[in-house]
């Protein structure tokens, strides 16, 4: 195992407390819909799936729905929910330069691959990112859609905010919430992000820290390791809305990038 690996098998457990599928899902449903079906996909992987919630709204659209994560507890969890919903899924464990070995089906391209929820920042040098998006390209069909939604570390780097807003709710009948921060390493170009993972007891709450470092992704970053990588016609915007909204790198708070796999 490990750094990232441990961190997200221990945030599993409250990945669906802190995220509103449903409100995230109306909000980002249309765009996806939108690009997807702009480049007729049929065969769909998020790459960075955590536990599952991208990936069965795709099936439950009538996409042919895959799901890769790093992280076993996340896969178990998106198993454990595609078999409630009675969806039939593939999801595997596989980190994001190893899509190709992972795959059950490698001979089988992807009309499109998403990797959504700021994962690539985890890659911590350039060589990290660009063979990550080697191995997106080498799972796609000539032409294929890359989705990719980030945070807009041209503008959080300049500001540096230290805190996001917590959310609780409950799990197994118990009061549980996720409080996330950072600490910015300017000299060493790093940032160690921080889960304070929180549950109530009988008389009081117990409270478990996890970090993992993580690289500032800039924009001129993404796009070079895109061009590296066999990529082309990017497209850059604010946030997963229709329509879209073309990025600023001083105000956006996401970094979304479109880009289309190379046709030898």
């Amino acid at each position: 195992m490990n750094q990232v690996t441990d961190f997200y098998d221990a945030l599993a457990p409250m990945f669906d407390v802190m995220t509103d599928w449903d409100a995230r899902l109306v909000a980002e449903g249309p765009f996806l819909r939108a690009q997807l079906d702009a480049v007729r996909a049929r065969r769909v992987l998020d790459a960075a799936c955590g536990s599952g919630g991208h990936v069965l709204w795709l099936a439950r659209q009538g996409y042919e729905a895959a799901g890769a994560d790093f992280s076993p507890v996340m896969i178990d969890l998106a198993r454990q929910k595609a078999s409630a919903a009675r969806l039939d899924v593939e999801f595997f464990v596989a980190d994001l330069a190893n899509l190709r070995r992972a795959n059950v089906e490698p001979a089988t391209p992807y009309d499109a691959v998403i990797c959504l929820g700021n994962s690539l920042p985890h890659l911590l040098t350039q060589a990290d990112l660009v063979a990550a998006l080697r191995s997106m390209a080498g799972v796609l069909r000539p032409g294929g859609l890359l989705i990719l939604q980030n945070l807009n570390y041209d503008l959080r780097w300049q500001k540096q905010p230290r805190w996001f807003a917590a959310q609780g709710g409950e799990l197994d009948r118990q009061l549980v919430l996720v409080w996330r921060f950072a600490d910015y390493d300017v000299p060493a170009g790093r940032i160690d992000f921080h889960i304070a993972l929180f549950r109530r007891g009988e008389r009081d709450w117990k409270v478990d820290v996890h970090t993992t470092p993580q690289r500032p992704l800039f924009q001129v970053d993404l796009l070079d390791g895109l061009a590296a990588a066999g990529f082309g016609e990017e497209q850059c915007c604010a946030r997963m809305t229709t329509p879209s909204e073309p990025f600023d790198a001083g105000k956006s708070g996401d970094l979304v990038v479109l880009a289309r796999k190379a046709i030898a």
